[in-house]
């Protein structure tokens, strides 16, 4: 079995657990324990001081998702909790290492693997963090991370219990042979090798996992880009509730909108529309954002169906916008012709006019200009025409 320790003991200068500080959404030892079982680790045993607080959190989560944690105040059970043939993966209290790194780690190497990362003794974090990233020869410093046999552990019964386990574990692994091995990149720095203990660079760290997930936006579709970089702005308070609070917002807009068109106030319905399909793409990027970072959220055909339903009542708005309650004209099957047009061009498409398309924000705000202009039907019509046009050139063989 593969068993993996890490722990909750060493706190920040202001006194908080360095286990416990946030990064996008999650605790640094969450993010620990995610990169961890990630390499196969069933077993996650943690050395904390109280079970109480971010690691009963952390152990209900591993529960539930059918791992093992268990919480050891000391490391005197340690010696029975790790067999012989066990493997044993250690991360440094607080050590936030970069994912693609750990992976080549246990990639380069024999199967199971047994390593102790090092880094050079002139490398700038262990000038940062001495006493964390400690010296293991004339050369070399630990990086923090090891991978070990399970039988050095036996001798822990042999030291007094207020001794430092994992420094104790870290020579011990290295007193039975175990080989150091550099870190993947020459020079590995703080953005992708962080030591947690100073707010500041975690919030730094955090921006940049932000930023990394929520990638590049294409403004060729402006309004969606504008959602996009406005959701990675409320990063990571709005994090937990955002993409609800969207899809929420986002149908109590375009129902309302539907309300007003009928009445016969067609801009301030299309206005209502458009801030109702804005809001829809803050949904979306919630929920994308939420996947990436936490790996949860709404599923996909949640968010699919979301979207059959506002272009629904995006449509219904347009209908009325040409003809409203109770008036019949056949001439408003262009509305809901429009909306149908432009999702079947977007849909499942990367080019610039799929992407053009896709944005409904500007879509139904050029209708409601359209409207003021008293130009909607014209701009309606001419509109599908050039869609029907797209579709066909690009549905005609080569």
């Amino acid at each position: 079995m593969r068993t993996a320790l890490v722990a909750a003991l060493r706190r920040t200068a202001s006194g908080a657990l360095r286990a416990e500080l946030p990064l996008a959404g999650r605790s640094v030892l969450a993010r620990q324990v995610e990169v961890l079982r990630a390499q196969g680790c069933e077993r996650i045993l943690c050395l904390c001081e109280r079970v109480d607080g971010e690691v009963l959190r952390v152990q209900q989560a591993v529960e539930a998702s059918g791992g093992t944690f268990q919480a050891l105040r000391g490391f005197l059970h340690l010696p029975a909790l790790v067999r012989a043939e066990d493997d044993l993966v250690i991360l440094a209290d607080g050590l936030l290492p970069d994912p693609g790194l750990v992976r080549a780690l246990f990639a380069d190497g024999a199967q199971p693997p047994r390593f102790v990362a090092s880094l050079p003794a002139d490398s700038p974090l262990v000038a940062l963090h001495p006493d964390d990233f400690e010296r293991i020869d004339a050369g070399h410093h630990w990086a923090g991370l090891l991978a070990m046999r399970g039988a050095p552990v036996q001798q822990l019964a042999d030291f007094p219990s207020d001794a430092d386990a994992v420094s104790l574990l870290l020579r011990l692994a290295l007193q039975a042979g175990t080989p150091c091995r550099a870190l993947p990149d020459e020079e590995p720095s703080s953005k992708v090798w962080l030591l947690a203990d100073d707010p500041a660079a975690l919030a730094v760290k955090e921006q940049a996992l932000i930023a990394r997930a929520a990638g590049p936006v294409d403004w060729r579709a402006p309004m969606i880009a504008l959602a996009n970089r406005l959701v990675e702005s409320l990063m990571p308070r709005a994090l937990p509730q955002g993409a609800q609070a969207g899809a929420a917002a986002s149908i109590l807009f375009l129902a309302l909108g539907v309300l007003t068109a009928a009445s016969g106030a067609a801009a301030a319905g299309l206005g209502l529309a458009a801030c109702g399909a804005f809001a829809l793409n803050i949904a979306g990027a919630f929920a994308r954002l939420r996947l990436l970072l936490l790996g949860e959220g709404p599923s996909p055909v949640v968010l699919a169906r979301l979207g059959w339903v506002a272009d629904g009542l995006a449509a219904i708005v347009l209908l009325f916008a040409l003809a409203p309650w109770p008036v019949v004209l056949p001439l408003a099957v262009l509305g809901p012709l429009a909306i149908g047009l432009a999702r079947l061009a977007a849909q499942g498409r990367r080019g610039a006019v799929a992407i053009i398309l896709s944005d409904r924000i500007a879509l139904l705000a050029g209708f409601a200009i359209a409207h003021l202009a008293a130009l909607l039907p014209e701009a309606l019509a001419l509109f599908c025409l050039v869609v029907l046009a797209a579709l066909l050139l690009r549905s005609a063989p080569d």
